[in-house]
């Protein structure tokens, strides 16, 4: 194959519409992101008279996990399907953070993160002081900077789900196509010199240990994670986004579409959805966004946008068509604790050596948790400190270099706890406010019940459990040390546990049941074929759909929902 630099070249200018490649006067001297990006992947201001009135087959909002699951579904299906995907943040990071240099672990506060909604007062003030985890309005959403752990739950764990949609999961294709998706691997599988002999120990341990050192507990098993690279034959972790899958589709289906063997897909960036303007029998005939008015026609409309802004954005559009949205909040709950054993409680460990392992529980009740366990072993974290960050299983749960230094010769637990939310807590809701700006004008209320307590101590008492159990070999248990904060930014090692105020935290992650899946339109928001009751033309993907939240990371199961719509509307 020829390089052909000419093209090449000329590729790149900023503003192709207006070349002059210096003659007779300089070109353009400047170009931005959004430029490069727009230029190769996404709709031009030109483009965008032609969209508003033009056919499409479907209209997906959002460009996440479950809106690139329908996407790349559809097109396997069928290649010529007409897509148009609205998103509305612009071209952020091409790939997962932890794949770029150090560095970009400064970008994962606020912004990107934003925040749609306004909590209550009673959120606000009431202990632990919740707050909601945000959302990254950009391509890829929070795919970018997700933990990418991704369990598969049995219909066990559905608790008071339908029985059809257990059923979907049941499928003989429903989890391995959407771990093909998600590109998930179990850690005993990456061998790549950093996970491979302290894994393998890790696994022996919990595997003959948890049932005698957890109670409480139900399975345990190598930590699944969203970390395969199978187009990198030299590569084994490398942590996953959708930003790459959806570019590539994008520039797949343009290069079908020259020859009559697909149609391309249309990315619009900077477009954010107001408002789905429907008739009196439901269906929606146009889409109201910030940069225009797009007619619908007869396409089938999507919503990938995670859990809280479609529910926003039906209880807008619909009101009181949907009287049970947002009476439902569900999400997870989760304690921190780190702690360390002597090195000697493992054999033959190198310099550096990374595990992962997840257990999952019940409490008396039913409630369920689950326990990530990251397990570091470095004996030059200093030197070794690049590597851990890329091969960290959970960025947001990884220990500090001031707990590595001086633990040479340990090995460090990092354990992220994580548990349920009951959706019978009539406490937690969301509801539409009277703001204006039909995007956020959402309050939003979590307060913790009586089953939340009872399982937080429960979890807490699992999570010292599981470090006994993945520490022990044989009959013996090492001594355990613990990180004790100080709460201004120092710390020391501890025989003795902290305290519940130092591991438990005041966030809520994995949203969940605001726009519940049901049979009945009495008691649910969504029936079983994905559309709100009573709406025609409207589908809804994400963790909004859970009735239940459960404490399994909810991305896998989302996405092979999304892959699952995507085989019925093909089918239809």
């Amino acid at each position: 194959m020829t390089f052909n630099y000419t093209k090449f070249y000329k590729g790149i200018d900023p503003e192709p519409q207006g070349e002059t490649q210096g003659y007779p006067v300089p070109g353009a001297q400047g170009a931005t992101a959004d430029q490069i990006a727009g230029n190769a992947f996404f709709a031009s201001e030109c483009d965008w008279k032609q969209i508003v009135n033009e056919k499409y087959d479907h209209i997906v909002i959002g460009t996440g996990p479950t809106g690139v699951a329908f996407v790349d579904q559809i097109y396997k299906d069928d290649p010529h399907a007409k897509i148009l995907m609205l998103e509305r943040g612009g071209f952020w990071l091409p790939v997962h953070y932890q794949m770029l240099p150090n560095a970009f672990a400064a970008t994962s506060g606020s912004p990107p993160t934003t925040y749609p909604w306004s909590r209550t007062k009673e959120m606000f003030t009431t202990a632990p002081e919740f707050f909601q985890a945000g959302y990254i309005p950009a391509v890829g959403g929070r795919s970018t900077y997700w933990s990418a752990w991704s369990p598969s739950p049995t219909p066990d764990l559905m608790r008071d789900w339908p029985q059809e949609m257990i059923d979907v999961t049941l499928q003989d294709d429903f989890w391995t196509r959407a771990k093909e998706f998600l590109h998930v691997t179990s850690m005993d599988k990456i061998n790549d010199g950093v996970y491979g002999n302290l894994q393998a120990q890790l696994d022996s341990n919990i595997a003959n240990n948890f049932r005698k050192f957890v109670p409480s507990a139900e399975n345990a098993y190598p930590a699944p994670i969203a970390v395969d690279n199978s187009e990198w034959k030299t590569v084994k972790f490398y942590k996953y986004s959708t930003v790459g899958t959806l570019l590539n589709i994008q520039q797949r289906q343009q290069q079908l579409a020259k020859t009559g063997k697909g149609t391309e897909l249309t990315i619009v960036d900077q477009c954010v959805v107001e408002e789905l303007l429907h008739d009196d029998k439901g269906t929606v005939v146009a889409i109201e966004t910030r940069r225009g008015t797009i007619s619908v026609a007869d396409a089938n409309i999507i919503l990938a946008m995670g859990a809280i802004p479609p529910a926003t954005l039906l209880m807008n559009s619909f009101g009181e068509q949907l009287p049970n949205a947002g009476s439902r909040y569900t999400g997870h709950f989760m304690s921190h604790v780190t702690a360390r054993v002597p090195r000697s409680a493992y054999s033959d460990l190198s310099d550096l050596e990374i595990g992962a392992v997840y257990l999952d529980g019940k409490d008396s009740a039913g409630y369920q948790y689950h326990v990530q366990a990251s397990v570091f072993a470095e004996s030059k974290p200093e030197e070794d400190k690049v590597t851990t960050a890329r091969e960290c299983p959970d960025a947001a749960a990884a220990p500090s270099m001031q707990q590595l230094v001086g633990s040479e010769d340990c090995v460090v637990f990092v354990c992220a706890t994580l548990g349920e939310i009951s959706e019978k807590n009539s406490d937690n809701w969301i509801k539409l406010n009277k703001g204006k700006d039909p995007t956020t004008n959402i309050s939003l209320q979590l307060i913790l019940g009586n089953e939340e307590k009872q399982l937080w101590d429960q979890l807490d008492e699992a999570t010292y459990q599981t470090i006994e159990a993945l520490a022990t070999s044989g009959e013996t248990t090492p001594d355990i040390e613990y990180w004790i904060d100080n709460g201004d930014g120092t710390g020391q090692w501890s025989k003795d546990k902290p305290s519940i105020k130092q591991i438990r935290l005041n966030i809520i992650v994995h949203e969940a049941s605001q726009i519940w899946v049901g049979d009945d339109p009495e008691d649910s928001v969504v029936g079983l074929d994905y559309r709100p009751h009573g709406v025609k033309n409207v589908y809804v993907t994400g963790a909004g759909l859970f009735p239940t939240s459960g404490s399994w990371n909810p991305t896998l199961t989302m996405c092979g929902f999304a892959q699952d719509l995507a085989v019925k509307l093909s089918n239809k």
